[in-house]
């Protein structure tokens, strides 16, 4: 499959969508998702023969998750050198305030200041992992996380909803300075929110990881042979929840549902 990004795609061996499935009339009162009442298996999910779900389709969703860890994991690093960037347009910006600093010393004060901020400019521009990039406003839709959940981008362009600076923000003078300093404060505020968002859902693949780590531990190990196949997938979904409810992981309600519905 392809993880989808604005509708275009970054291509992955193809994968099973172990999304529960969508809450329907048969649903419970709480609205959590459940497998079908029906019997009937849904199509996106693959299985291999005689109703045995197929090591290679693990290990393809495993490729999958790592693409998505990769782009998470990219974005958070860039995130966090633009954050440190800022810190340093702060001290810049809090000097640049002095009225009896001298036209020289404020000259080159303010070259550095220029200089940081097109740095954060050149941070963000590259910060694409397998061709999507999270952070410079073009991917507008997310990358969906094979296994449920998505990756939500961050516009961290100068200017922006979150880094509020603009590339044009001077130090020329004390009041161009205060101005600056308040652009300054905000976009660190904002950034702090946008990387924390970004981070919990990069522990959500993180989860959805640990939980394909585990099936394609068990598959290999014959746990889920004919015979046995149920009985291990039941004891493999309460481990799995056990595990999650005490990481705090919200999807741990729904991670037995996943794991039972490979096997219907």
């Amino acid at each position: 499959m392809a993880i989808s990004v604005n509708g275009a795609s970054l291509v992955t061996p193809p994968l099973p969508d172990l999304t529960p499935p969508s809450q329907g009339a048969a649903g419970g009162a709480d609205g959590a998702a459940t497998p079908a009442d029906d019997g009937a298996q849904p199509s996106s999910v693959a299985i291999g023969q005689a109703g045995r779900l197929d090591v290679s389709t693990v290990d393809a969703l495993a490729v999958g998750l790592n693409a998505a860890a990769g782009i998470a994991d990219f974005a958070i690093a860039a995130g966090q050198s633009v954050a440190g960037l800022l810190s340093t347009l702060k001290q810049q910006a809090a000097t640049g305030e002095d009225p009896t600093l001298d036209p020289s010393a404020r000259q080159g004060l303010n070259a550095d200041f220029q200089a940081a901020l097109a740095q954060i400019a050149q941070t963000v521009g590259q910060a694409s992992f397998g061709g999507v990039n999270l952070l410079d406003g073009s991917s507008t839709g997310g990358v969906r996380i094979p296994g449920g959940g998505s990756l939500t981008p961050q516009n961290l362009t100068l200017g922006g909803p979150i880094l509020t600076v603009g590339a044009s923000a001077n130090l020329d003078s004390p009041t161009a300075a205060t101005t600056a300093l308040g652009d300054v404060s905000n976009s660190i505020d904002n950034l702090g929110a946008a990387l924390s968002a970004l981070s919990q859902q990069a522990g959500q693949i993180s989860a959805h990881g640990a939980i394909v780590d585990q099936l394609s531990s068990a598959l290999k190990q014959g746990l889920a042979s004919a015979d046995g196949g149920a009985d291990g997938a039941r004891l493999l979904a309460l481990q799995v929840q056990q595990g999650l409810t005490s990481q705090g992981q919200p999807i741990a309600n729904a991670s037995p549902q996943l794991v039972l519905s490979l096997f219907r």
